[in-house]
């Protein structure tokens, strides 16, 4: 449902077919000499690295659900993004590199993540860097961003169970309920009991 519109006649237009995906839309500016580039990260709130940087191609000015899902499918079905074409590593400076790797890894910590994470941004006119989004869990552990780095697929998955072994002792230590008798002399009958027990 995404639509670059660059004069009133076109903005009419998508927002008409975004109308047929929603009732409510998102309008915004649209960056423009895009190019998306993406970063994996793997590890945690104490300590992230950042993979490879890729740039996905697609066949339009925004890389769109048909470059993603259905184009590169073939007979067994969509890959997602490990079947897109793409460069890797990203045709890009060495220092952009370096900008977008360290704003991956902030994005992840921040954000309290765990695991691996692929984290698209966007570039316009080679200078400024947002990020669009963070996939989570992509399909493909993003294993294409790390065997890059020349780490294989086991050291990936190691890797990965360590971090879970990890968060599963530290969430053991941390206490999610405790008891109260905080409503027990609340008495829940008459007009104000059954405001009260709208309320709650």
């Amino acid at each position: 449902g995404i639509k670059i519109a660059k004069n009133k006649n076109e903005l009419a237009e998508a927002l008409e077919y975004a109308f047929t995906f929603a009732k409510k839309i998102l309008v915004e500016r649209a960056v423009m000499n895009l190019r998306e580039i993406n970063c994996s990260v793997l590890g945690d709130f104490e300590s992230a690295t950042a993979s490879e940087c890729e740039e996905p191609i697609g066949s339009d000015e925004i890389l769109s659900y048909e470059d993603k899902y259905i184009s590169n499918g073939g007979k067994s079905g969509s890959k997602g993004m490990s079947s897109l074409k793409r460069k890797l590593p990203a045709d890009i400076s060495k220092e952009m590199k370096e900008k977008i790797q360290t704003l991956a890894v902030k994005t992840f910590k921040v954000l309290g993540c765990n695991g691996v994470s692929r984290i698209d941004f966007i570039i316009e006119n080679n200078t400024d860097v947002y990020v669009n989004e963070i996939n989570t869990i992509p399909g493909s552990l993003a294993f294409y961003l790390w065997n890059a780095t020349g780490m294989d697929y086991k050291e990936e998955l190691n890797k990965m169970i360590d971090l879970a072994l990890k968060r599963a002792r530290e969430e053991k230590d941390i206490s999610y309920s405790f008891e109260t008798n905080i409503l027990s002399g609340i008495k829940l009958d008459g007009i104000k009991g059954t405001k009260l027990s709208m309320l709650i």
